[in-house]
């Protein structure tokens, strides 16, 4: 059985695969949108849609942080994931920030 869930998590391949690292070396080496006659025709559009999102959300905020109050503490954080054997995804993801006075 194929679980996509388990991609790119292979420590041999990615140090500290459990932790998002936008500066991971081999960041390109992912397998989100496919490689050769399986890639995915709407990768290069998703991937600028994601980079323009990304640049005006964070425009707009500082200090970005997950929610303790949902998440619990930085040394016992707290995740629930979605109940399938296909996808690994977060069922919600609560984020704090302090808005920038300009945006306001």
């Amino acid at each position: 059985m194929l679980l996509n869930g388990a991609a790119n998590r292979d420590p041999r391949r990615f140090e500290c695969p459990a932790e998002f690292r936008i500066d991971r070396e081999n960041v390109q080496g992912h397998i989100a949108f496919g490689r050769g006659a399986h890639s995915c025709p709407g990768g290069p559009l998703a991937r600028v849609e994601g980079r323009v999102s990304l640049e005006r959300i964070l425009d707009r905020m500082h200090n970005i942080r997950l929610s303790e109050e949902h998440h619990g503490p930085a040394d016992a954080r707290r995740f629930e994931y979605e109940p399938t054997w296909i996808l690994r995804g977060l069922t919600s993801v609560h984020l704090e920030f302090d808005p920038v006075e300009s945006a306001r």
